[in-house]
Parts: C-alpha cells; structure tokens; sequence
C-alpha cells in the first residue's frame, strides 16, 4: 500500500493523514480512520489521474500503434479501459515504459487491485456455486454478461495479436475477465465528473476508473458527499473529485475514539443481485432487493420490477389483466380471479424452480464467502415471490366478496380453494 499512496500523492492525489490502507480487509482494501467526529475529506483524487475512455484511447494507440488507430476508435469504453488494465501487466508488457506520460502510468494503481482469486462475482464462481443460481434471474444475467465480455474479448485480442504476436497469446481470457470484473465492481458512471455529481447512469454515461477513491467499501445508509472542484482555465489548480463523510449519529457508540474502524462509501439504493454480479457481496435482508418478471411468450411485454413487500405489483397485475379481460364479460370479478389465477401459477412455478436456503446450506461444496451471498439473494428472491403470492390472495378474496355482494356465490373445486 506504501507504493500506491506514493503514486498516488506523487500524481496530485491524497489521503486524510488519519486514513490508514489496510490490504487484509473482508473484501480486499479497506479503508480505515480513528472516529470521525466531524464532516471529513477522506480522499481527493485529481481529473487528469482518472481512467476515462478517452485516457485509454490515447495510450493505446501510442502503445499499439498507427495502424490500430482506426479499430480502436469502434471500441466501446469496457474494451478500452479492459484492454488499457491489462496492458498495464507487467506480465504482458516488458517493453512499454511505464514512467512514459500518458502510457501506462497506471501501473502502480493496476498493480493494487485484487487477483483473481479474490473476486467473488459469479464470474469467478465454481461450477457448483454457480448452479445454486440456476433458475434465478442471475443466472441468466451471469450468462448474458459472460458471452458479452468473452466476445469482446474475442475482437480486442485480434487487434492486439496482429500488432504484436506475444502480447496477443499473453492476453487470455481469464485476464480479460479479471479486467472486466474490476470495472464492473470499481467503475463510477462518467456523471460522477460534471459539476452535479451524480451515481444515477443515463444512457450517454459510461465506466470510469477513480483511483484510490474506489478503495472505499459500500455501507447502504452512510452519509457521504461528492465534492467536485472545477478551477478555471487560466488557474494551474487542477479539477479534482473528493469524497466527504459525515459521522452519523450511532457511531460514537460503535468504537472509541482512538479505534481504527473503516470509513465507508455509499453505491446508492442497490438489490443483491446487482451487488453480487458487479460487486461480489450482499447485504442481509437487503429492504432494495427486487426481482423482475415478464409475461413469456409476449416479446414486447413490459418487464416489471417488484421489490420487497410486492412494492410495484400492481403494474404487473394490470398489464396481465388488460391482457385476459374479457370485453364482453358481464362481471368484472371474473377477470380478477382469472388475472390472480394466472399470476399466482406464474409465480409460483417461479419460486419452485429457485433453490431455497436450506438447498444452499447443504451444499459443502460452496465456498464460506459465496454461501452467504447466495443464502441473502435466494432468501430475498423467496420473500419477494411469497409476498406476491399473498397480495394475489388478497385480489382473489376481494373479487370472491365483489361477487357475494352481487348475489353470486362461486363454488371451487377444493384443490383451487385450499
């Protein structure tokens, strides 16, 4: 950690000079201080240090060449940043100056971030682990996401293997998806840089690199502040990018004072399963936890998002409604039944085919880390399907009633009346 706050400060950044590194945190670096009694600047990290697309772009093409200029410019910002972390290996790279600016000056920082061994999304999961997913929307997420990366990986390593035979066979797939797991669990949204910082992405944002700013673990709840400072252009004071905590109330009773205890960051409101498959960790009983359904069979169907507590059921229950309500039925309450009687089987098959935690907790096979990730996804999954099985037996109760009152007294058969 000594090397990477000596870059570091060596570049314009800094540290609060209580901040401690410790490179043993739960999940990797964590960044620590005594108690903070008052609103702090725990790190401040200049413009010109960010990896944006734009840096990437420039020190590929000096590293690659004139030749590769015109490929590179079709390149997303992920295969840039990707390909720009692992040319930053000095396993792959022996040749390329590292102190040469604007090629590779991130190589102290690259150096710093976990291995691979020490990711924990479901890309660096084993085969069993994986398998809990199956029939969760994770898992096709997992998937989705994988063959996205391994064929951006497929094109990258083309254009690197023609520019230099070596380079080429040395950029595997593993190190690519090492590159890419760190973007997906590092990255900001480019709107973190306007002078509104923002962490909500907007379809022209894009992935950015904040070294040392991303050391700090996320804590849902804690009060931060993103500080930007834009000089003028006749000023020689760079732009930088600050996070500020503020102590909240409960922290006085958690640690004395002189205790070493971690600072944290907040990612914003996040459900398990994108903490797990960008980040690789979970929250228990996560209040942000959702789940998303569709209508299969209909392709232009609206997805719906139903959190905790069937919070948003009522879209998904509409849509299905228009969908089956009869035009020409003399009783509305016989759409109702048929709506929650369709709903019900849908989401039932859905809690069927997902693994319950007892399932995980079997498993002796699954590493101590990713059992509890997968006991709080499954766990959170299962409670949101049951509580929209529960808010399908209220409708079904109220258009049973509905029909009461009209002097129509339904008659089920006793399996449907259980």
């Amino acid at each position: 950690m000594d090397s990477l706050r000596a870059w570091f400060a060596a570049h314009g950044g800094s540290f609060h000079p209580a901040v401690v590194l410790d490179p043993q945190g739960p999940f990797g670096v964590s960044v620590l201080a005594p108690r903070l009694d008052v609103d702090t600047t725990i790190v401040t990290c200049p413009f010109s240090l960010i990896i944006t697309k734009h840096a990437a772009l420039n020190a590929l093409k000096s590293i690659l060449g004139p030749d590769a200029h015109a490929p590179l410019d079709t390149w997303s910002e992920r295969q840039l940043i990707c390909v720009y972390r692992s040319l930053s290996l000095a396993s792959l790279v022996h040749d390329v100056p590292h102190s040469s600016p604007g090629v590779l000056r991130h190589f102290i920082y690259v150096q710093c971030l976990p291995a691979t061994a020490d990711l924990m999304t479901p890309h660096q999961f084993t085969t069993t682990e994986r398998e809990i997913l199956r029939g969760t929307n994770l898992y096709g997420a997992t998937l989705d996401r994988e063959r996205d990366w391994r064929a951006n990986w497929v094109q990258c390593r083309s254009l690197v293997q023609s520019v230099n035979p070596a380079w080429g066979d040395a950029f595997t797939w593993d190190m690519y998806m090492t590159a890419s797991t760190h973007l997906s669990c590092r990255a900001f949204p480019s709107t973190m840089l306007s002078p509104d910082p923002s962490l909500v992405s907007t379809p022209s944002t894009y992935p950015v690199l904040i070294p040392c700013v991303d050391l700090m673990n996320h804590k849902r709840g804690q009060p931060v502040s993103w500080i930007i400072s834009c000089q003028d252009q006749d000023t020689t004071t760079p732009n930088t990018i600050s996070i500020i905590v503020h102590p909240k109330s409960d922290d006085a009773d958690t640690a004395p004072r002189e205790e070493l205890v971690e600072v944290f960051n907040n990612y914003g409101p996040k459900p398990n399963d994108e903490l797990i498959l960008g980040y690789g960790f979970s929250l228990p009983d996560n209040p942000d936890d959702t789940i998303t359904l569709q209508i299969g069979g209909a392709a232009a169907s609206q997805k719906w998002v139903i959190g905790r507590h069937a919070h948003n059921v009522e879209g998904l229950w509409s849509d299905v409604r228009h969908m089956i309500a009869k035009g020409d039925s003399d009783y509305e309450f016989e759409d109702d039944l048929e709506t929650a009687a369709v709903l019900a089987d849908m989401v039932q098959a859905k809690l069927d085919g997902i693994k319950t935690v007892a399932d995980v907790r079997r498993s002796e096979a699954i590493r101590p880390a990713v059992r509890v990730m997968l006991e709080h996804y499954v766990a959170g999954q299962r409670d949101i399907l049951e509580s929209i099985l529960e808010s399908l037996d209220e409708k079904r109760k109220a258009a049973i009633e509905t029909a009461r009152e009209q002097g129509i007294d339904l008659v089920f058969d006793e399996e449907d009346d259980d």
